[in-house]
């Protein structure tokens, strides 16, 4: 059953691509249910109407509520994809319609592990909220009464999103082995840090404990929330925390000084969470910030903690030597800075990348420091990277998506904000804790004792080279990969040769025995020869469909 339904889910694959002017790819994939020629006029005015960024996020929206995730999460990697596609992925909306009553209350009954009215004395009939993977219910716990929102994952999706991603899977690797202009972005990659980071949201008892963290390194903070999570009602599939009532943002009445306080409120709360603890809300969309009026002054609530980025001290750091570097044009800065984080190699000729990036600064120093748009300078950074075939480390993709969140969110309340201003306290903080005397220490130490240590082995490692040298069992290989495609067509038209002499030898011996008349016969003719004659016209068949179906000929 599970092959017959992934038979079928690869037939709607093919469907969609095909109706959305992706007839080509289908054909390439040989996607079951695929059939040559089935292009339509519809696809094919759509195909000029709409570009392949827009057609794509058409095809995640056909797909399903999986797939529209998958499309979010490839949206957080501008470093590999082009901006145009990034951009129009970020489009893709998660919501799709309700769970039935029924099968939320039977969802909570097995993730508690006990019936729901021994849990809650009030439970809502209708979701709050109804994405892809869960819907958030309103509830009354029966202990202590306290009002609180339930998260639950959707019945039998993890099995759904676990055949999807295994599909998906083998449709990268297809596509990186045929499709030679798409081996750049290494979809096969590409795909298994997506399914990472969908795994990751579809536990919930993960979230709880991001949310735990992100408490604690807050505190008490004016102008931002972040809900409680309640542990002992929490598992991979439940998630219960703390309600909040609140609207969202262009539902909310709010002053234009309420709408920049907030705007900076919530800039600094996610840049501090970025540079002072390297543990920030990843995906700080409008749909998951709430505001809360019933106070003195409107609140905002981050909610969603799924997905979350984690930096290291280091990393903290190379980020704010970016920053600086932009802020004051240098380019040459900027390039080192991108090479200790991983995005290019830290030797060899990077003339044109400085070039590049001395270009992109004067651009955005073309207009006042305030006017900066920073959120465009992200995107034009990541695409640079992707024009110089190199590569970010994941987490700070993840910091690319959640600074363009939290600024397009931030100029939607405040046409004027300056993230500039905002970042500058934060960066200096940042400088003074790199050359705090502690931190100094502790990098003076750990490099004290990784010198030490490289020295105590450094006279066993040198004898055991000198053996292998004395033994003559030191080898070197060298790999060409340019050489790669040559062997392989080399190999394939070997073996087409091999073949053919194989088949021609069939055709000759199978004559010679047909002219001795030897028994036994068939129709009159020796049996021996005409099943030679049998052999080599199946043999001489496949070696033409073969040939037929490369496409090289």
């Amino acid at each position: 059953m599970s092959t017959l339904r992934n038979i079928s889910r690869l037939a709607d694959v093919a469907t969609v691509l095909a109706r959305n002017g992706f007839a080509d790819l289908a054909a390439r994939l040989d996607l079951p249910g695929w059939k040559p020629g089935g292009r339509h006029l519809a696809a094919e005015k759509l195909a000029r109407r709409y570009s392949v960024g827009a057609r794509l996020r058409m095809v995640a929206e056909d797909l399903g509520p999986t797939f529209v995730k998958l499309g979010q999460l490839v949206s957080l990697r501008p470093d590999l994809l082009p901006k145009e596609l990034v951009l129009e992925l970020r489009l893709l909306q998660d919501r799709v319609t309700p769970e039935p009553y029924a099968a939320i209350l039977d969802a909570v009954h097995k993730s508690l592990g006990r019936p729901l009215d021994e849990t809650f004395s009030d439970f809502s009939t209708e979701p709050l909220a109804s994405a892809s993977l869960a819907q958030v219910h309103r509830a009354r716990r029966r202990d202590d009464g306290r009002w609180v929102a339930v998260k639950v994952r959707r019945p039998g999706i993890l099995t759904v999103v676990e055949a999807d991603l295994a599909l998906l899977a083998a449709l990268a690797r297809t596509l990186h082995q045929r499709v030679d202009h798409l081996k750049p972005y290494n979809l096969p990659e590409l795909v298994q840090e997506i399914t990472l980071h969908l795994r990751q949201e579809m536990d919930f008892s993960l979230e709880a404990r991001h949310m735990q963290t992100a408490r604690a390194h807050q505190g008490p903070r004016p102008g931002l929330d972040i809900p409680a999570p309640h542990p002992d009602l929490c598992c991979p599939s439940l998630l219960t925390m703390d309600l909040v009532v609140g609207s969202r943002l262009e539902d909310a009445a709010l002053t234009p000084a309420q709408k920049r306080t907030l705007a900076r409120q919530l800039a600094a709360a996610i840049l501090e969470q970025v540079l002072k603890h390297g543990f920030f809300h990843a995906d700080p969309h409008p749909g998951n910030i709430l505001v809360q009026t019933s106070g003195e002054a409107p609140r905002l609530a981050l909610l969603d903690w799924g997905l979350v980025g984690r930096l290291t001290p280091k990393m903290r750091f190379l980020l704010g030597d970016m920053l600086v570097a932009v802020v004051d044009r240098e380019p040459l800065d900027l390039v080192r800075a991108m090479q200790a984080m991983g995005a290019a190699p830290s030797s060899g000729d990077s003339t044109a990348l400085v070039h590049d990036v001395e270009e992109m600064l004067e651009r955005v120093h073309s207009v006042p420091l305030h006017q900066i748009d920073t959120s465009a300078l992200i995107l034009d950074l990541m695409d640079l990277l992707r024009v110089h075939h190199l590569k970010m480390q994941p987490q700070y993709a993840l910091l690319d998506k959640a600074f363009l969140e939290m600024e397009g969110l931030a100029r939607e309340l405040d046409p004027d904000f300056d993230a500039v201003e905002v970042a500058r306290p934060l960066v200096g903080s940042l400088w003074l804790e790199r050359w705090r005397p502690d931190v100094v220490y502790k990098l003076v130490r750990r490099h004290l004792r990784e010198g030490l240590d490289l020295l105590k082995d450094l006279p066993g490692r040198l004898d055991h080279l000198l053996g292998m040298l004395e033994h003559g069992e030191m080898s070197m290989e060298f790999k060409h990969k340019g050489l790669v495609p040559l062997t392989k067509a080399i190999q394939d038209s070997s073996n087409r040769v091999t073949m053919g002499l194989i088949v021609a030898a069939l055709i000759v011996g199978s004559s010679m025995i047909i002219t001795t008349g030897v028994e036994p016969k068939i129709f009159g003719l020796p049996a021996l020869g005409l099943i030679g004659y049998l052999f080599s016209g199946i043999a001489g068949l496949w070696l033409v469909w073969s040939i037929f179906r490369s496409g090289r000929f």
